[in-house]
């Protein structure tokens, strides 16, 4: 495991777990508590962590904003197994909603490689520079860009929204909980509300990091979308979300591992991934 490696799965254990000292990180990362200590100086430093007595907690959604580029790497892999499962609701022809967000993004991806007629209406830049010349169709909404995410947002985008309809819109969300959907921006807020209301049905992407941690500013209830996570999820917090109203489907991290696991090996033996 590299540094990076060592430093993304230990943000992740923090967020998933909570606080945990420099020991328990040491003996679970099989390295030293210097090691560590310089991990979380590292991850201090770019805003990632609180570092405590003899430890370290994450800083919390709800005050912290990561750049596009650190989202995009956060939790990669479940991102992608979402992503993969959001495409079984996708079909050819279909007019959608692509919000903007590292696992829209991720989605993107897979989209140009399965399909050959699609409208897609964004609000993402980077997610409209992965679609150019994909020769799939796509519309890129107006508004005021948030230089950290490059997404754009707003009343321009807002009324521009109304005047289309969607099959299906994809939406990222920074928070859920058994209030509905959240996040730390209220333009932002706005925005994906409008592209709910645009489309015939609608499906959030959101990691298990997400979960049980709601955010400044709601945009919907539960029952209006589908939540597509994935299966490192707390069973307890998927409980309350689903009970509160929530239709979930999760993506198996187990099977995108073992996907993985086979695509490596068929390199490895000379094969085609």
């Amino acid at each position: 495991m590299t540094p990076a490696e060592r430093r993304r799965a230990i943000l992740d254990l923090l967020e998933t777990q909570g606080e945990k000292s420099v020991e328990e990180l040491a003996r679970h990362f099989g390295v030293s508590q210097v090691t560590i200590r310089n991990d979380l100086a590292s991850l201090e430093a770019r805003g990632l962590v609180q570092r405590t007595y003899g430890g370290a907690v994450p800083v919390r959604k709800v005050l912290f904003n990561p750049s596009f580029e650190e989202k995009w790497r956060h939790r990669l892999e479940a991102k992608q197994a979402i992503a993969r499962k959001a495409l079984s609701f996708i079909q050819e022809g279909d007019t959608l909603i692509l919000d903007a967000g590292s696992t829209t993004l991720a989605l993107a991806r897979l989209l140009k490689d399965r399909f050959n007629k699609l409208f897609i209406l964004t609000n993402s830049i980077p997610l409209a520079l992965e679609l150019q010349g994909s020769g799939l169709d796509l519309m890129v909404l107006g508004g005021t860009m948030r230089h950290h995410s490059l997404a754009l947002i707003g009343p321009a985008t807002v009324r521009t929204l109304a005047w289309y309809r969607a099959d299906k819109a994809f939406l990222g969300a920074t928070g859920v909980d058994e209030r509905g959907y959240s996040t730390p921006n209220p333009l932002e807020a706005e925005t994906k509300r409008a592209m709910l209301e645009a489309a015939g049905s609608a499906y959030v992407l959101a990691d298990s990091s997400k979960l049980g941690r709601p955010t400044l500013a709601r945009f919907a209830d539960l029952q209006e979308a589908v939540l597509i996570t994935d299966s490192e999820a707390d069973a307890g917090v998927v409980a309350k979300i689903r009970a509160a109203g929530a239709v979930i489907e999760v993506a198996d991290l187990d099977l995108t591992r073992e996907a993985k696991l086979k695509a490596v090996t068929r390199r490895g033996l000379g094969g085609k991934e």
